[in-house]
């Protein structure tokens, strides 16, 4: 089903989360600056133009902690699972039904609105949706844009010249910490939370350490010619040599001086034979 997919990867970063989070920002003061929505007209009168201004920003902010701890909350729960469409959409349900509840409490408590408390959440939530799913909409439309243009740009630059495609490796934070010439490099290994890559250097084959998981490579880096093939590797299959049957499987020779064998494990052995043939 669409809603068991894994959401793409460029919703759940940091960079583009702190992005959403300040365009619905700049979104919701402007929707109640123009619309005056949860009893806004009461005190619309009642105080300068300034000072509303300052009021109002001072409500929005204070409104968008809800979001600001639903994504932490999100970006945290990521580390350790993964986040489907579901998972995020009843993110969003629950930031809207949070949010209305505080802009409810907001108008009974500080407005003195004396309207039914039911009806002031009703609204309250339908107010809260478009303040939220609009610039939601926007920026994930963006983003999708965004990443689709990133692909095709990488695609283009691979059909012009191949050999000159650098990979970037990021550690977990999503800070980049090392480009490798697709043609120097032969294959990740899982190290505990590190991934050493094993790359060609001078003559000899170097390894990087970098705080990450061969998981979040797989995801990351699905458009470079990166396969996994075992629990703890994933190799470069332009650099693969040799695929040959073991005594205990399937064996992957490296195209490199000291001829590296890496195991293959049966669950990625279709998977694997299909990239190569490709």
């Amino acid at each position: 089903m669409v809603l068991n997919q894994v959401l793409p990867n460029y919703l759940t970063t940091k960079k583009n989360t702190i992005i959403q989070i300040a365009f619905t920002t700049i979104f919701a003061f402007a929707f109640i600056i123009i619309y005056r929505p949860f009893g806004y007209e009461k005190w619309y009168t009642e105080v300068k133009q300034w000072q509303l201004l300052v009021a109002s920003l001072v409500v929005v902010l204070t409104g968008m902690i809800v979001v600001l701890l639903s994504r932490v909350l999100m970006l945290n729960s990521k580390k350790t699972h993964e986040i489907t469409l579901a998972v995020y959409i009843w993110f969003i349900i629950a930031e809207v039904i949070s949010m209305g509840l505080f802009y409810t409490l907001f108008e009974i408590l500080i407005l003195n609105d004396e309207r039914s408390p039911v009806f002031l959440f009703l609204n309250a939530i339908q107010n809260t949706s478009l303040i939220l799913l609009i610039p939601y909409t926007v920026t994930i439309l963006f983003f999708a844009w965004s990443d689709i243009k990133k692909k095709l740009d990488q695609v283009v630059t691979q059909f012009k010249n191949p050999s000159d495609i650098f990979i970037p490796f990021k550690d977990e934070k999503g800070k980049l910490k090392i480009t490798i010439k697709c043609s120097d490099l032969y294959y990740l290994e899982s190290n505990d939370n590190y991934v050493n890559i094993n790359y060609f250097d001078k003559e000899t084959i170097k390894t990087y350490m970098i705080r990450n998981s061969l998981k979040n490579y797989e995801k990351e880096l699905i458009d470079y010619p990166l396969v996994r093939c075992h629990r703890k590797y994933a190799v470069n299959i332009k650099n693969v040599k040799i695929l040959k049957k073991g005594k205990k499987g399937f064996e992957i020779i490296i195209d490199s001086k000291s001829n590296e064998q890496i195991p293959v494990s049966r669950s990625y052995e279709k998977e694997l034979i299909k990239k190569l043939n490709g």
